[in-house]
């Protein structure tokens, strides 16, 4: 039984490779026999317009092929299309060349050329070419995450070919609204729309738009936890793009079926399907698209202990994410590197990264929250004013009317003025309350949005780099008690690694607890201090630490950077007292001061001349968090004198 397994097993493996290449390989076939006739008739020489309708269609054939032999044919064709001044082929010339910088992931440039399209094809009144622009238009927008102008460009669209009953374009329609719903996470609706655009796709054997349409659905079944249905249209889709020869999308159907094998811990498998797609990336010269192939690689790497090949993936697919703006793509790119140095032992390197990645979070949170902010505030002006100019118009429209009927019946109309301005201004009172409460909830919604966002943050935190770090301290206490008689050397380096990690871990715990308070009071601040302050008189018994709080700054509020930074700071400053001062005593007070909250660390160690002395990190880092929070950092030192460290922040 156990020998028919194996066989079974090895022939699904040869099946898959060959289905695979196979298709790959007709697929081609068939595209570059298109591509090949086409350039025969080129070399017969036809008339402008035959030779400028060819090279648009060499633009299309390419772009799934090749995007810089797509473009090559694209300008060609432009050049053509402006001698001959035919307005329609050079619409549809901007459109295709539109069409090959989407499939290689410049979006900017696809964008541009689309609006140019739309102009000519506005001017010309093509509605039926200016619904195929918004629909291209729309996907833009859903790839460059502005889903509210995705969405109106597609429900422009939409309502075009349904007016002309055009089944195919209004079913693929609404797969893209099925692509955004996904995206603002309504997967039941989604899926909805999507399966409606797969049916007719099915049913009339369109596989171009199976290729796209089945990879959808697959994203959405992931997404509701259903990895077997995923895989069946991963794999529907794959079949799919082979057999249309769409090289992108044969990459992105390798790539998610690989994403399905990693999740369920095949990673050889996961691994083998990420090369062979970025094998397809490479062919579309499209370095956005290779590097979240390669970003995949190196994730499935780390995760199989390589790490100093996923390290080269990483720092070079890192600067390209940070230019493009892939901002999803350039977390996991941190928090993978994080691992990477923590197994490296490079503590320097991991707290960059770490930051790093809290730093980008959070930017990206910030920036969620104000545009959804502006939007809704901008929706609130913009319909305010629209009601303001109807009810003047109304208004105007009576005033013409009552002037025409005024000397006869005067009394009866103003009094009907009265009940119609009294009955509108309750109206308007009713909607100006609706607004402010839809504004409100909607600013709540957003709040709530955050804070759980922050909770998934400091999740993640704590339950990735913490564990790692976690890991590091078991395994060096293990070697320290497996070999008890290493050298002393040895032994003290890893109680040195030992604490550091643990070290790192305490910070750690402190940023996921700033991270996860909006505000806080400095009495929370203070139990913090003192529990710091605890640990450092423990480890340096020989000195005296003492801290003196202002009962006065008990009901003083900060934010949570605030907090955080004024706690590193003071903690900065200890430890360097403890470290370099020689100190007998070393005092920590807080009190408030005219309108500011004043923090001073004094000690009666050897002191410094500021002249002489090299500024390090811990100087530099402390007046950096000091003015990041709009507070000071100043330091009154001189040698044999002791030395004050003073931080003030402004409430």
């Amino acid at each position: 039984m156990a020998r028919k397994s194996c066989s079974s097993f090895l022939f699904k493996k040869l099946c898959l490779f060959f289905f695979l290449s196979f298709g790959w390989n007709i697929a081609a076939q068939d595209v570059n026999a298109l591509i090949d006739k086409l350039k025969t008739e080129l070399q017969s020489h036809p008339d402008s317009k035959r030779t400028a309708t060819i090279y648009s269609d060499l633009t299309w054939y390419y772009s799934n092929v090749s995007s810089d032999s797509a473009l090559v044919y694209g300008g060609k064709a432009l050049r053509e299309a402006q001698k001959l001044g035919d307005s329609t082929l050079i619409a549809q010339v901007y459109s295709d060349v539109g069409a090959v910088h989407f499939r290689k992931g410049d979006y900017q440039q696809s964008k541009e050329n689309y609006l140019k399209c739309l102009k000519i094809r506005k001017a010309r009144k093509d509605t039926k070419g200016i619904a195929k622009v918004q629909n291209n238009l729309g996907n833009i927008y859903e790839r460059t995450f502005d889903y509210k102008k995705s969405m109106e460009s597609f429900l422009e669209a939409l309502a075009y070919f349904e007016s002309i009953n055009d089944q195919k374009n209004t079913l693929t329609i609404k797969g893209n609204i099925g692509l955004v719903l996904l995206k603002l996470k309504d997967y039941l609706k989604a899926k909805k729309y999507i399966q409606e655009e797969i049916d007719f796709e099915t049913k009339n054997n369109l596989n171009d738009g199976l290729c796209v349409s089945c990879t959808n659905m697959g994203n959405v079944l992931l997404k509701m936890k259903d990895t077997t249905g995923a895989l069946r249209y991963y794999e529907k889709a794959l079949k799919a793009c082979q057999s249309v020869g769409n090289n992108k999308g044969i990459s992105s159907a390798l790539s998610n079926i690989g994403s399905v094998k990693a999740d369920q811990k095949k990673s050889q498998e996961a691994l083998a399907l990420y090369q062979k797609s970025l094998e397809v990336r490479q062919r579309l010269n499209s370095d956005l698209d290779e590097a979240v192939s390669q970003l995949k690689v190196a994730k499935e790497e780390v995760a199989q202990g390589k790490f100093k090949e996923a390290k080269f993936i990483l720092k070079s697919v890192e600067p390209l994410f940070e230019k493009q703006h892939f901002k999803d793509h350039a977390l996991q790119t941190y928090q993978l590197l994080v691992a990477v140095y923590a197994h490296e032992n490079l503590g320097d390197s991991v707290i960059y990264y770490t930051e790093k990645y809290t730093d980008a979070k959070d930017q990206a949170l910030e920036e969620f929250t104000l545009k959804a902010t502006n939007e809704l505030e901008t929706k609130y002006q913009t319909e305010k004013k629209e009601k303001e100019l109807l009810q003047q118009e109304i208004k105007n429209r009576k005033k013409t009317t009552w002037l025409i009927i005024l000397s006869l019946i005067t009394l009866f109309v103003g009094l009907i003025g009265y009940l119609i301005y009294r009955q509108q201004r309750l109206k308007n009172s009713q909607q100006k309350q609706e607004f402010e409460l839809q504004a409100a909830i909607a600013q709540i919604e957003s709040q709530n949005q955050l804070h759980e966002q922050r909770l998934a943050i400091s999740r993640d935190l704590h339950d990735n780099i913490g564990a790692q770090l976690t890991f590091i301290i078991s395994t060096v206490e293990n070697l320290k008690f497996g070999f008890p008689n290493v050298e002393a050397k040895l032994g003290a380096q890893l109680t040195k690694i030992s604490d550091f990690s643990k070290t790192t871990i305490q910070e750690l715990r402190d940023t996921i607890w700033a991270m996860n308070n909006d505000n806080f009071t400095m009495e929370e601040l203070r139990s913090r201090l003192m529990n710091f302050l605890e640990k450092a008189q423990m480890a340096q018994d020989q000195v005296n630490l003492q801290f003196v709080i202002s009962a006065e700054l008990d009901a003083f509020h900060l934010t949570s950077l605030e907090g955080i930074n004024l706690y590193r700071s003071i903690q900065e400053a200890v430890n360097n007292a403890l470290k370099y001062a020689k100190a007998k005593s070393i005092q920590v007070s807080a009190q408030q001061h005219e309108n500011e909250i004043l923090v001073q660390i004094t000690d009666d160690g050897i002191g410094f001349s500021e002249a002489t002395v090299v500024n390090g990190n811990g100087l530099y880092n402390m007046k950096k968090r000091m003015e990041e929070i709009g507070g000071t950092c100043t330091i009154a030192s001189n040698e044999g004198t002791g030395t004050q460290v003073t931080f003030t922040l402004k409430r």
